[in-house]
């Protein structure tokens, strides 16, 4: 299904489904607030009787989650004066193994904490810890951690520090981040296209495409959180857990981006501009929150400018700004269904986003 329509975008997403890249699949690019293209592809799962998938279609965004939700929080909450960056992890959270480091360097992937632990194996082997306390159980396992190098040294992706984020988070303001973000930022967002999908009233009010046959919980996931750390934490943590149409992902980017560019919004130009710089980490492709573009290899492609920020999502899900450009490129995918196995979308996304600079630039 097609709405704003550019031709070689919409070939090379429907080439990606008939190739089996993802089943499922969303573009939307827009350029300079406009949207100049939005098109759907595919079907919401591979079993039979799917639907077609619409431009409203919902998807798990796993790891956007970290951009959308938890850092945009923590902007609203330090233009509050309720968290400062330079605090240390200790002032919040006493008994962390990572005391030490900053809510900077949590921000920026460089408190040293490890990338990823499976609490969940631990949590879901007592039934009654995650049904009545995962999240607490979770907590105390990622505040368990210790750091594999000291604070600020360099930057290593950790899911593990955006866990503890959360639980900042909920200390400094009293509530969960599923509210906080209802509060702070969806209501600023036209419509109700951000959410954290915990009750069955929410899953029956949207369309969502699938994600993977799960072999622990013994379903395919449809509406339920993805990734199992967030999932034993019943669906609300700082790593993962948001769900959303590209029309949702991209107005809440366009607001960061005009932002940035000192336009009028509802978030503050200076801190955002501070929320994009670099970390100072060595080779580092981390800002406040966010990525950069990483190279040769880099899944944003090789022709964005040098000013671009975004990010991944382990469920082929991803988001790219290029402010130089004013453009906000969002494709959402599925590219985990019915199983993780399926890396071609490293290979696609570069090239889609390629293709995009090409053809906006012409």
């Amino acid at each position: 299904m097609a709405g704003r329509c550019i031709q070689p975008l919409y070939e090379m997403m429907q080439q990606a489904v008939s190739r089996g890249v993802f089943c499922a699949g969303v573009l939307q690019v827009d350029s300079h607030g406009r949207t100049v293209h939005l098109s759907a592809h595919g079907r919401t799962s591979l079993w039979p009787g799917a639907g077609s998938v619409r431009p409203d279609t919902c998807f798990d965004l796993a790891s956007l989650t970290k951009p959308l939700a938890t850092t945009t929080v923590v902007l609203q909450l330090l233009r509050r004066g309720a968290l400062g960056l330079e605090q240390r992890v200790g002032r919040w959270l006493p008994r962390a193994a990572c005391a030490q480091a900053t809510i900077a360097q949590l921000l920026e992937h460089s408190s040293g904490l490890p990338a990823w632990r499976p609490f969940f194996y631990e949590v879901a082997s007592w039934p009654a810890a995650w049904t009545h306390g995962g999240p607490a159980a979770v907590r105390r396992l990622a505040a368990r951690q210790r750091p594999e190098r000291p604070p600020g040294q360099r930057a290593l992706y950790s899911d593990v520090g955006f866990i503890l984020l959360e639980w900042i988070i909920e200390r400094a303001s009293g509530q969960r981040l599923d509210r906080l973000f209802r509060r702070l930022v969806n209501r600023h967002l036209p419509g109700a296209g951000l959410f954290f999908p915990l009750t069955p009233g929410q899953r029956r009010r949207h369309r969502f495409a699938a994600t993977e046959l799960c072999p622990w919980r013994g379903r395919v996931l449809c509406g339920q959180v993805h990734d199992d750390n967030a999932y034993v934490m019943g669906g609300v943590s700082g790593h993962a857990g948001l769900f959303g149409t590209s029309g949702a992902v991209a107005a809440l980017a366009g607001a960061w981006l005009d932002a940035f560019r000192g336009r009028r919004s509802w978030l503050p130009t200076e801190m955002v501009r501070r929320f994009w710089q670099r970390a100072p980490q060595p080779g580092s492709s981390r800002t406040l929150g966010w990525d950069k573009p990483s190279g040769e290899n880099s899944q944003a492609g090789r022709l964005l400018g040098a000013a671009t920020v975004g990010h991944t999502g382990f469920t082929g899900t991803s988001l790219w700004l290029d402010p130089e450009r004013q453009l906000v490129i969002v494709l959402l995918t599925n590219r985990v269904h019915p199983d993780r196995g399926n890396q071609a979308i490293s290979r696609f996304r570069p090239r889609l986003h390629d293709l995009i600079a090409k053809v906006v630039d012409r």
